[in-house]
């Protein structure tokens, strides 16, 4: 437990980079390891995560960021989208571990809380993502 009070006091937004440092591939990956690991309802994962390194890309979205420096600066862009519709792509495979009855109920759980609600898609979509990015 003090670890985890420690990381939220010692927590800081950063705005500015040394553009020189560069993250190590096995440090991202640890990165992109432990937002894959948030919680999701129903194991759905909405998330997606789009790491940008090509400089005149990163240029191209700081135009659109309001002009934030961090943008190009920082040694990793990883970009977090929300996938609302990834509760219909075949929900039965978050469950294929599981007894095919299992499978079977929870496909039709997700079904009902998903299906025809927009606002819940769209809402568990962006809560996903809110934990992957603080993981």
């Amino acid at each position: 437990m003090t670890d985890i009070m420690t990381a939220i006091a010692e927590r800081r937004s950063a705005k500015r980079f040394d553009p020189s440092v560069i993250i190590p591939e096995h440090e991202l990956r640890a990165i992109l390891d432990a937002g894959r690991k948030a919680p999701t309802a129903f194991n759905i994962q909405h998330w997606r995560f789009v790491v940008v390194s090509d400089p005149e890309l990163r240029k191209q979205i700081r135009a659109v960021s309001w002009d934030q420096p961090q943008v190009e600066e920082a040694g990793a862009l990883i970009i977090l989208c929300a996938d609302f519709k990834a509760w219909d792509k075949n929900p039965a495979r978050y469950w294929a571990a599981a007894p095919e009855n299992m499978q079977t109920t929870y496909e039709g759980m997700i079904r009902q809380f998903y299906d025809g609600n927009e606002q819940f898609q769209r809402d568990e979509g962006i809560r996903s993502c809110g934990m992957a990015a603080y993981a």
